[in-house]
Order: C-alpha cells, then sequence, then structure tokens
C-alpha cells in the first residue's frame, strides 16, 4: 500500500513539473517549426499556411486581400530552426538559429504557428511587447 501511494505521489509531482510527460508536444512543436520555415524558405505557401494557426491564416489573408498561399510570400520571415522550445500548457515558443521567435498554439488539428517573424521592440522585455511579422 505505501509503495503505491508513493507511486501516485511521484506520479502527481512529474505531472505537475514542467515538461515532465511533455516529449511528445516538445518534439512536434519542433517539428512543426521546422517544416513552416522549410517552407517558407522553399517558397512552398501552401505548406506553410497549412501549418499556421486559423486566426494567423485568416488576419494574413484579411490583410493582404489574397489567398495565404499567395500572401505569406510577401511577409518578411526568414527561413530559420529552432534552437530551443519553451512549452506552456497549449502554447509554445521557439527560439531560432536567426535571434528571432515563434510561437505556437495547440488546435484541435494538432501544433500550428500562431506569429512568427518575432523579435524584441525597443527597451526592457517587460515594458515592450515582441514584434511581429506574421501575428493574428
Amino acid at each position: 500500500m505505501m509503495r503505491r501511494s508513493l507511486a501516485i505521489a511521484l506520479a502527481l509531482l512529474c505531472l505537475a513539473a514542467t515538461g515532465c510527460g511533455r516529449a511528445a508536444d516538445r518534439e512536434d512543436v519542433t517539428a512543426v517549426a521546422e517544416r513552416f520555415f522549410a517552407a517558407v524558405g522553399s517558397g512552398d505557401g501552401a505548406a506553410a499556411c497549412r501549418l499556421l494557426a486559423a486566426d494567423t491564416r485568416k488576419a494574413l489573408e484579411d490583410e493582404e486581400q489574397k489567398p495565404c498561399r499567395d500572401a505569406i510570400g510577401g511577409v518578411q520571415i526568414d527561413e530559420a530552426r529552432p534552437a530551443a522550445v519553451e512549452l506552456y500548457l497549449t502554447n509554445a515558443q521557439a527560439d531560432l538559429d536567426n535571434g528571432q521567435r515563434a510561437f505556437l498554439s495547440r488546435t484541435a488539428d494538432g501544433w500550428r504557428v500562431s506569429a512568427a517573424g518575432c523579435t524584441t521592440g525597443e527597451g526592457p522585455p517587460e515594458d515592450v511587447p515582441m514584434e511581429c511579422e506574421l501575428e493574428a
């Protein structure tokens, strides 16, 4: 009985710890970010748009007044690879090897890019929000 209680307590502690049991999410976020930036870099707008969150895709289409696959080529997003990934419940941040960041959200279709081409603004981070080339 004591071992079972200890096992349950350890399992609950593990679930409460950030990142514990989230290796699959971390891998999925990394893979989606890699595929998104590879699609942008190769000019495959259709593939890049399939990896966008629905509200981000709609915001891009509304702003550019054309389908996402045509509009995404006009956004100043540099090809990059995730260098580090942080997970937060249903959101993630990918720090990229070009110094920018991308943000992803977990959707019914899996992880999707919700913002990309993000850089810090002028001033302390707590006072100045990130500026993103692509966001909802």
